[in-house]
């Protein structure tokens, strides 16, 4: 019977697990890759990027344009077909198509399109750069949480450790083998132990509300931090690199760093494009016209007739008949209009710069300015960067020690405790004593969870610098 029931625990145990969302790390990270806000913006950056690129490069190609224009004239107008004055009301309709091309420009259209080139690359490398800033932040918030976890259980550990003390003295006042004021110092301990429960709960609460905001997950996800794996705690390569090894391998592959080489370069693109309104630019045009007219029309030959004129030969009058050929008028066809009124140009176009009333020295100027800027900005990148990396090299390496120093500490203090406890049950010891040896433990306990956490949060987030964090 105590078998069945052992089973059907263990299998009520299991399948409320089941129910609850278990989230290790690497979950959550993925989930931030997917659903940061900022990246999906930076994502968009490139799209936007992609789009001004190809507009850029699609100048190279010749333009084409088609224009029409219809229009009713009335009274004395000129016939665009014929350019002759007419009286007739009429209907004209004009269409041209354009083509240009351009041949030089000093440049310009190049480094627009190497400039664009740089602005797709810049686009790409923030998308990382953006990554690994919400990366790290997930990283750091999911250690914070899981500590919060532990030191909660710690404090419950803790309260119910007091709370059979209570009991204990509580018997022993009321046999008379102890003094009421060991059982008062017991309980003054209790209240503050409930109290410090309290606290590690709420703070466990807010870490995890905040690692739930930061993936946007629902407030009311339940929420299962796996714990690292043991072999994590464990010094690895990493650790046994130098400091200025693990800055150099981490400067190398930071997409932050590159991004900020990429905008150098494409400021110094900028001086050429600036540099560019200094030369001529010649393009090259063509047009194909052609027009219709409502006014316009042809003579059909309908034949001959006869005309009689007098005239007088030695003073006698004379009939004399002339050919005279009859014409009929009618409206020439659209399509015919169109076909024979088409006309086709081509030309050349140069413009010379002269004075350009120094807009365009200042515009290398500026672009100069933003070059300088631009350096700058690098200069200070680098020096933030190498600033949190090397905090993280050293924090990581000081954590580690710290990590072992305290888990010394936890046991010597753990054994401490114990020894106390037995002399305080045998009444050896008192309850300050007793109470001072757990507290000294749990304080320990404490330091180890914070070392043992601040180290898996550093390592973590060095992997995440060097590329190394499965990405």
């Amino acid at each position: 019977m105590k078998i069945y029931l052992s089973i059907a625990l263990l299998w009520m145990g299991s399948a409320a697990l089941s129910a609850q969302s278990i989230w290790t790390l690497d979950r959550a990270l993925n989930h931030a890759r997917e659903h940061s806000l900022l990246i999906l913006q930076a994502r968009y950056d490139i799209a936007r990027a992609e789009a001004d690129l190809r507009a850029m490069q699609q100048q190279r190609i010749p333009s084409l344009g088609f224009s029409s224009n219809l229009s009713n004239s009335i009274g004395r107008t000129i016939d665009p077909t014929t350019n002759t004055f007419t009286t007739e009301s009429n209907y004209n309709q004009s269409a041209n198509f354009n083509a240009g091309v351009q041949l030089f420009n000093g440049g310009l259209l190049h480094n627009r399109i190497r400039n664009a080139q740089l602005g797709k690359q810049v686009a790409a490398l923030e998308v990382e750069a953006t990554e690994e800033d919400v990366l790290l932040s997930v990283v750091n918030q999911f250690f914070q949480a899981l500590f919060a976890r532990e030191n909660v259980a710690l404090a419950s550990a803790n309260l119910e450790l007091l709370k059979s003390q209570e009991e204990r003295a509580t018997a022993e006042v009321s046999a008379g083998s102890k003094p009421e004021n060991e059982l008062l110092e017991i309980q003054a301990e209790l209240a503050f132990s409930e109290q410090q429960l309290i606290e590690a709960q709420n703070q466990q609460d807010l870490t995890e509300l905040r690692l739930k905001q930061l993936l946007r997950l629902p407030v009311g996800e339940d929420m299962v931090l796996e714990l690292p794996p043991a072999e994590d705690i464990q010094p690895d390569q990493i650790d046994l690199l130098s400091m200025q090894d693990l800055r150099d391998r981490a400067m190398a592959v930071s997409p932050a760093l590159q991004s900020a080489d990429t905008r150098v370069k494409s400021a110094e693109v900028g001086i050429q494009i600036a540099q560019s309104q200094y030369y001529p630019s010649l393009s090259l045009g063509g047009s194909l016209s052609t027009n219709y007219s409502s006014a316009r029309r042809m003579s059909i030959n309908t034949g001959t007739s006869i005309m009689n004129q007098t005239v007088y030969l030695d003073g006698n009058p004379v009939t004399v008949g002339f050919e005279n050929p009859s014409f009929r008028f009618e409206p020439i066809p659209y399509g015919e209009q169109l076909q024979d009124n088409w006309g086709l140009g081509f030309g050349l176009q140069l413009s010379v710069p002269i004075y350009s009333q120094g807009s365009t020295r200042a515009s290398v100027q500026q672009a100069k300015i933003n070059h300088q800027t631009a350096q700058i900005q690098k200069e200070q990148r680098v020096q933030q960067f190498t600033q949190e990396l090397e905090q993280t090299i050293t924090d990581l390496k000081s954590s580690h020690q710290s990590y072992i120093a305290s888990q010394k500490t936890m046991n010597a203090s753990t054994r401490f405790f114990e020894n106390i406890e037995l002399s305080y049950n045998v009444g050896a010891a008192t309850s300050f004593e007793l109470i001072n040896a757990q507290n000294r433990k749990e304080e320990a306990e404490t330091n180890y969870l914070i070392a043992k956490y601040e180290y898996l949060a550093r390592k973590r987030s060095l992997e995440i610098y060097l590329k190394q964090s499965g990405q």
